[in-house]
């Protein structure tokens, strides 16, 4: 039961209670109402300080299941500075941590120097980084007082604006309980609205309301140089899919569309370079790649009826800040350049929601993970895409945790938590 309903339920005992004390009732009833009206104001001042700092409508009816993560960079060094919010707590409840070196434990730069340690590295920066046990410490007292009160918490809303690639998810708020296997996490971006031309920083809104993404899937699917994808394409045969073999065609054809699609997924090399126009998906072979400044040539618009993106490649949900052209404005409120890449693309063409992954993904364990995905959805199609990623990890952590010296549960654990998901928490897929 949340303040106000207490407070609300509680009226009629409190004249008795009271009057013994010599107050009278339109004093109690006026004081009551002041202590009420105090706690609603709050409630909506919070809503709107989320609002304005993260460019999130929030419904009310599923606020007290969200809490909010902001990561800054501030003034283009190399310091983080962390934000968690909650609608419900007072401002002093909040969290405001100040600046400090960013750590470097980037999915990249970790399994480029040893993948097996990367779970050891985790737990160190969970136990040991300053900034990871506020974090920690604020979630845990967050759940507990929602619990004293009859709630959850269930969604957490990540909003990291640097480039530093934490990889949040893999947070262990206690020992074993990791972050994205415990709560559903979404990430989210400032990301401009091409739309409005009076307000040009104006930045699209993630609405976090139901959604069902119905429709058929259209897929592109590299088997020529990823013998694994074939396992893929057995798996989508189940529902029917449209399937391309060339990328050029399928984002042609894409274009096209106008029926509703539910999910776009591609299965696919990834190409991750320090220029924007070299980060490509696609073949091996460069007349088959494509660029983010490539996918801008396409309008897509059947993606305003609500669809899914799952990009099944290599960095595909690595974001970058490099824009060699300088065609990217600076974000105004933290002045650097607005991260962008295929999810925030994707995001900002109307896909309800994005799945990519943080770093190099092995073919074989990139297969395993999107059987997983779809096995799930199966035996769940009720759940939102992002709970299911959630119980993918979950059960992932699980196996790992039963048996850690097994390389083959390590790997899928790691490879697992790579993928992230961008966009509305509560999207859902409805497969025809």
């Amino acid at each position: 039961m949340n303040p106000i309903q207490k407070l609300k339920n509680q009226k009629s005992s409190y004249p008795g209670r009271l009057l013994s004390q010599g107050e009278s009732p339109d004093k109690l009833l006026n004081d009551q109402e002041l202590e009420l009206e105090k706690i609603e104001e709050l409630t909506e001042n919070n809503k709107s300080s989320l609002s304005e700092s993260f460019g999130i409508k929030l419904d009310g009816k599923f606020d007290r299941k969200i809490a909010f993560l902001e990561v800054e960079s501030p003034t283009n060094n190399n310091n983080i500075i962390i934000r968690c919010r909650h609608g419900s707590l007072k401002i002093g409840e909040q969290l405001d941590t100040d600046p400090i070196p960013a750590p470097e434990i980037s999915f990249d730069k970790i399994i480029n120097a040893n993948i097996e340690e990367t779970p050891g590295k985790m737990r160190m920066f969970s136990q040991k980084n300053s900034q990871a046990k506020k974090i920690r410490g604020w979630l845990l007292k967050l759940q507990e007082k929602l619990q004293e009160r009859q709630h959850n918490l269930s969604y957490l809303i990540i909003n990291d604006r640097t480039t530093f690639e934490i990889p949040w998810e893999m947070l262990e708020l206690k020992n074993n309980d990791y972050l994205g296997a415990s709560l559903v996490t979404v990430r989210w971006q400032d990301i401009t609205n091409p739309e409005d031309l009076d307000d040009v920083n104006g930045l699209i809104n993630l609405e976090v309301v139901e959604k069902k993404c119905c429709g058929k899937i259209v897929a592109y699917l590299n088997t020529k140089d990823l013998p694994s994808v074939e396992q893929e394409k057995e798996i989508l045969e189940v529902f029917n899919p449209t399937i391309y073999h060339n990328v050029r065609n399928f984002f042609d054809d894409l274009d096209q569309v106008n029926s509703e699609v539910s999910l776009v997924f591609i299965a696919s090399h990834g190409f991750f370079k320090q220029n924007l126009s070299e980060s490509k998906l696609g073949e091996e072979d460069e007349t088959q790649q494509i660029s983010v400044y490539d996918l801008y040539e396409y309008d897509f618009n059947f993606f305003k009826k609500g669809s899914i993106v799952f990009m099944n490649a290599c960095n595909s949900g690595r974001l970058q800040q490099n824009d060699t052209l300088k065609i990217i404005d600076t974000n105004p409120t933290i002045g650097q350049e607005y991260p962008i890449g295929f999810s925030t693309f994707f995001l900002e063409k109307g896909a309800e929601g994005v799945i990519g992954t943080l770093c190099k993904v092995n073919d074989e364990y990139a297969a395993k993970i999107s059987h997983n995905f779809f096995q799930e959805y199966q035996k769940s199609p009720h759940l939102s895409v992002a709970t299911i990623l959630k119980n993918l990890r979950q059960k992932a952590a699980n196996e790992y945790q039963g048996q850690k010296s097994n390389y083959e549960n390590k790997y899928l654990f790691i490879f697992t938590f790579m993928y992230i998901y961008y966009g509305n928490p509560m999207a859902k897929l409805e497969l025809m």
